[in-house]
């Protein structure tokens, strides 16, 4: 057989193996980020900041005994806000819709508490809760289906050397289908989390500007 036709022979085996890897991936790529972990007794809740009912699942899985105290992050001040406040328009921060959505499905104010101050991103969030949480710590993370597997993979990472245990919970209110291309939010979020998880195994991180 000619080398240039053994060429073109490899060429097209490379193709289709890429385009069964692509496949293979456009098929699992929601059930690969959504791999929560069985929730389990820590001594921390900890909502990450992101949607609205991120707060009411941390608020059940405290109704549930899971762990003592319930930690809500405090994200960088939402753009829109900032700019609506010189109108004399308050916008809630999300802090304080996770606390009192906390407050409102039972859980004690005594047992609330706040994580960090101007957190932009989840390593800030998990570089926050480094600075908090004694050695050895368990903590149960509470976020969305789409950033469950950065949030294990960033968390992790930051805490490991100080033997922190890190759980992640996905919150069950919302939907995330399998079939991610069949829905517009699920295919957004799909596409970004990727994006970011190769941003950061590439070194990336987002910080707020002091």
């Amino acid at each position: 057989m000619r080398p240039t036709r053994l060429r073109s022979l490899a060429y097209l085996a490379l193709a289709l193996v890429a385009v069964l890897a692509a496949g293979v991936f456009v098929w699992n790529a929601a059930r690969w980020l959504n791999n929560p972990d069985v929730p389990d007794r820590a001594d921390a809740i900890v909502v990450l900041a992101g949607t609205y009912q991120r707060g009411i699942a941390g608020a059940e899985l405290y109704r549930r005994g899971l762990a003592p105290l319930v930690y809500v992050s405090v994200p960088a001040p939402d753009p829109a806000a900032v700019a609506l406040a010189p109108l004399g328009i308050r916008l809630p921060p999300k802090e304080e819709i996770y606390e009192q959505t906390l407050r409102a499905m039972g859980v004690p104010a005594g047992a609330i508490r706040r994580l960090g101050s101007r957190s932009l991103s989840t390593v800030e969030e998990a570089e926050e809760a480094r600075r908090v949480f004694a050695p050895g710590a368990r903590l149960l993370l509470v976020t969305s289906p789409f950033h469950v597997r950065r949030a294990r993979l960033i968390f992790s990472a930051v805490l490991a050397d100080r033997g922190i245990q890190v759980a992640v919970a996905a919150v069950p209110q919302e939907h995330f289908p399998a079939r991610w291309w069949t829905s517009q939010d699920a295919a957004r979020e799909v596409l970004l989390e990727w994006a970011k998880i190769v941003f950061y195994l590439g070194g990336g991180r987002f910080r707020a500007a002091p």
